[in-house]
């Protein structure tokens, strides 16, 4: 990138942060129109350049703020993270630079801040942040309150933890009373919540550490299991440089540019996807069950398309 280029995007950047710590909600195209860049560039910039602020996207396409959340909330000031963040951007031929970056935003951003959201993917299932629902949500996680709520098919007395977004859809990240474990339920499900004048002393703490487990909507806490790969050497690097899975660890590097890695997830679904992506470049050790489990998938698979 060019000083010139680096000077427009580095201004252009500043604009729309400034913008929505300001309270602003400017859709792609009204930013586009403003700063002279196409539809596409914007959404580069919220989806690569500003990945570590917390943007989300309204029911109307409008870009803000997660609710609660300010530039003025972070432990550096406006232009100190800002220039941060873009001098980071400089780096990306570094080892280990996104675990780097990573680890730097986590302590100066999200230590500071505990938002009802938590939020995994941008392409999301449209929500309206501004609806009685929502705000009466944020207001029980705020206040720790536990509540009943009726779904379409249940009726649960829960600890309301966060609104999460797994694979594009909505949900409540909560703690079923009855059954004493922290699972996903679904938002569009909520028909009627119910006070109950009961209060939980859940720790913050406590739900971050079981969210850095939760990989997917079918998260169900205390039924984890351990999976072990062999990651080839072809790909070795992008398990070196960033966590597929939060809880990853890297066992062993071996003298062939390969690694053995292993994490824990609570459900076959959380893991299908990081495995079948990188296929044939990764197999699985354990467990011996979801080995076999693949191999059978992958046979059905060939003998389908060798049988077209």
């Amino acid at each position: 990138m060019s000083k010139k280029d680096y000077d427009k995007t580095l201004s252009r950047l500043i604009g729309v942060l400034t913008k929505l710590d300001n309270g602003d909600r400017p859709t792609s195209k009204e930013l586009a129109q403003e700063y002279g860049v196409t539809v596409r560039t914007i959404q580069k910039d919220i989806r690569e350049r500003l990945y570590y602020y917390p943007i989300v996207k309204t029911n109307d396409h409008r870009y803000m703020f997660t609710s609660g959340f300010s530039l003025g909330k972070t432990s550096l000031s406006n232009d100190e993270i800002i220039f941060l963040n873009l001098a980071l951007s400089q780096f990306e031929d570094v080892d280990d630079i996104d675990k780097i970056k990573n680890n730097i935003y986590k302590k100066i951003i999200n230590k500071k801040l505990y938002s009802p959201y938590y939020i995994k993917q941008n392409d999301l299932e449209d929500i309206d942040i501004d609806s009685p629902l929502i705000s009466r949500l944020e207001a029980i996680i705020n206040d720790k309150e536990i509540v009943e709520i009726i779904f379409t098919n249940a009726t649960k007395e829960l600890e309301v933890y966060k609104i999460a977004a797994f694979d594009g859809f909505w949900y409540l990240f909560a703690k079923d009373r009855e059954l004493q474990k922290v699972k996903t339920f679904q938002l569009s499900h909520i028909q009627k919540i119910n006070h109950t004048g009961k209060y939980h002393k859940t720790p913050n703490s406590y739900i971050e550490s079981v969210l850095e487990h939760a990989h997917s909507a079918f998260f169900e806490d205390g039924n984890s299991f351990r999976v072990v790969i062999k990651v080839y050497s072809v790909i070795a690097i992008y398990f070196k440089n960033r966590d597929f899975l939060q809880s990853q660890t890297i066992e062993q590097e071996h003298k062939d540019g390969s690694l053995t890695v292993s994490f824990e997830v609570s459900h076959d679904e959380d893991i299908d996807n990081i495995i079948k992506s990188w296929l044939p470049h990764i197999e699985v050790i354990e467990p011996q069950r979801y080995r076999e489990k693949l191999l059978n998938e992958l046979k059905v698979y060939i003998e389908k398309i060798q049988t077209n």
